[in-house]
């Protein structure tokens, strides 16, 4: 196993910062990461992806770590982005994971490019606004109205909460408190094993290295009305398979469930005692033995 940073320069001169790790010379899984995260997510699960000989690889979307900000960007945009980097790796056949807010990614490859996946999967994924329900945190809640109303305000509202805590070391505690405040306490647990607080951290800060203006954007998406620029009820691929925890705060299963529902062909595995990161930790194991069986035989 390896942990290999890169850049890849796009056709419009865009830079697209990516990772890869795990087993190499494995099939090929695209992660997207989480709001607040970047390409540095993959080094939380790198070892149990090697374990299962697959190779993945994430990269950070624009204005993130190491990828340049594209104005005006959609959805479905970051799919052309999933594109140009699989030719460049030679890739032709691959599976998606979306973490979180990543979630909408995997679901746009399983929109716009059923016939190159070997499957599609959500962890703790978020879902479009329409499905808002009283379960979300009031402060969520709260926030999501200002922003819905006065979208100005949120690039200044991330620099004030996160960007300006991201630049020093001195305040990750107030960055990851400011992060995972609406989260369960089974969430919270995770920060006692010091080797994942650090690499949340890292992945955390590597998100906020060109400042608060991609993470912004990147959030407007899963904060407006606005829908994602597809319809739900038109992914042909199948299977996509969710997983979810029955105590997750940040995205409350009664909104992803709503979700799953226009989905066809979507499967869930509900796990009751488990939050929104919680998840990803404890039951990755459970996750990449079923993930595992749909990314293709690995290389001989």
């Amino acid at each position: 196993m390896k942990t290999l940073d890169h850049t890849l320069i796009l056709d419009d001169g865009r830079v697209l910062g990516y990772i890869e790790t795990g087993d190499l010379r494995g099939k090929a899984l695209f992660l997207f990461h989480g709001l607040h995260s970047s390409r540095l997510e993959a080094k939380c699960i790198e070892h149990e992806m090697c374990k299962k000989g697959i190779r993945l690889i994430c990269f950070d979307r624009p204005g993130m770590g190491l990828s340049t900000f594209q104005k005006n960007r959609k959805v479905l945009d970051v799919v052309d982005d999933v594109l140009v980097l699989a030719e460049s790796l030679s890739i032709k056949k691959f599976s998606v994971l979306g973490v979180s807010s990543g979630g909408k990614y995997a679901l746009a490859c399983a929109y716009k490019i059923p016939h190159r996946l070997y499957s599609c999967n959500v962890l703790s994924g978020a879902s479009p606004m329409e499905f808002l329900t009283h379960d979300m945190p009031r402060f969520n809640r709260f926030f999501i109205f200002i922003i819905q109303h006065i979208p100005s305000l949120i690039r200044p509202i991330y620099w004030y909460l996160y960007g300006r805590l991201s630049k020093s070391t001195s305040t990750s505690e107030q960055f990851l408190k400011n992060i995972t405040h609406v989260l369960d306490d089974v969430d919270k647990k995770l920060f006692e094993n010091k080797k994942i607080k650090q690499s949340l951290l890292d992945a955390f800060h590597e998100s906020y290295a060109q400042g608060s203006k991609g993470v912004a954007y990147d959030a407007s998406f899963d904060i407006q009305k606005a829908s994602w620029g597809f319809e739900l009820e038109k992914i042909t691929f199948e299977p996509i398979h969710f997983w979810h925890g029955g105590l997750d705060t940040g995205v409350p299963f009664s909104m992803t469930k709503q979700m799953i529902e226009k989905i066809p062909n979507a499967t869930l595995k509900f796990y009751p005692q488990e939050g929104h990161l919680s998840l990803v930790f404890n039951q990755i194991d459970e996750v990449m033995g079923v993930l595992g069986k749909r990314v293709g035989k690995r290389k001989s």
